[in-house]
């Protein structure tokens, strides 16, 4: 079981250990791979950035920033493992999360992650995120949508990984905003009048509302967030610190660059997935 419980000193999370995406059920998205690890290296240090400016980004350094994070039964844990090491490393910064029921969720390949608060006993907060999974009934029955839709519309900023966005789109507040989306259900988004967008990371409405392609884009879009709410400094600290510099040994992770015979095994494993292509870049 993973503890998603952040101290004052915001450390990151606890080790939460390593994901093999390889099955998909009706209704969620796919990658892979998906690998999370969580660190304690450094975890107390206090960046230097921190002392030296007192406007950071688009908040000023003293302003705290509150993070809330949907998780739901079937969510894919590094949806929002990969932008939970990036936010818990920011500074003044407090992340939650939070389900229907509170307590545990039983997420992709039966992954139990525990201890999460009730969506309804939170008031407000900055940011929203919502991470995509493998099976959205749970994310997408009225229960959640109401209490997900509450919540972004009172958000200063409106975020999802994956096919989160398709979770935020049914809630109605992404009418006529530009969204990313795994590149496989890229075409489910204008149904709920989205404007999908083929990339790792998409933003409208000045940044209020971001959001992160297919799931290891998650990453990529929390070091965006974390420049434009913290500033360059304290995304470059963060990247540094956790060692992103990735050098996948295949360059196959995206439709532009897969062999189609790659592609077709993926369609096989999620059908419809084919349609999403129609929406890549240079794949016409």
């Amino acid at each position: 079981m993973v503890d998603p419980k952040n101290d004052d000193d915001g450390e990151q999370l606890s080790k939460a250990g390593h994901s093999r995406r390889d099955a998909i059920k009706l209704g969620g998205v796919a990658a892979l791979a998906a690998v999370v690890g969580g660190g304690a290296l450094l975890s107390h240090a206090t960046p230097a950035f921190a002392q030296t400016s007192s406007k950071v980004g688009s908040l000023d350094q003293n302003d705290p920033l509150n993070i809330l994070i949907v998780n739901y039964d079937g969510g894919t844990l590094l949806d929002f493992a990969g932008p939970s090491e990036i936010f818990h490393r920011l500074p003044n910064t407090n992340i939650r999360y939070a389900s229907l029921n509170g307590g545990n969720v039983t997420l992709e390949f039966g992954v139990v992650y525990g201890n999460t608060e009730r969506l309804a006993d939170i008031e407000k907060t900055d940011l929203i995120l919502v991470p995509g999974g493998s099976d959205l009934t749970a994310p997408m029955g009225p229960a959640y949508q109401a209490q997900i839709r509450r919540l972004a519309e009172n958000a200063k900023y409106v975020t999802s990984v994956c096919n989160g966005s398709l979770v935020l789109a049914a809630t109605g507040v992404l009418k006529g905003k530009r969204s990313g989306c795994h590149w496989a259900f890229l075409n489910e988004l204008p149904k709920y009048g989205a404007i999908p967008v083929a990339e790792r990371f998409v933003e409208d409405d000045n940044g209020r509302f971001m959001s992160g392609g297919g799931v290891t884009a998650g990453i990529d879009f929390a070091l965006r967030v974390a420049e434009k709410l913290r500033g360059r400094k304290a995304a470059e600290f963060t990247q540094l610190l956790i060692a992103y510099d990735p050098a996948p040994p295949f360059h196959c992770g995206d439709p532009s660059d897969a062999p189609p015979e790659i592609i077709a095994m993926v369609d096989k494993r999620l059908p419809g997935a084919s349609k999403g292509l129609a929406l890549i870049p240079g794949l016409h």
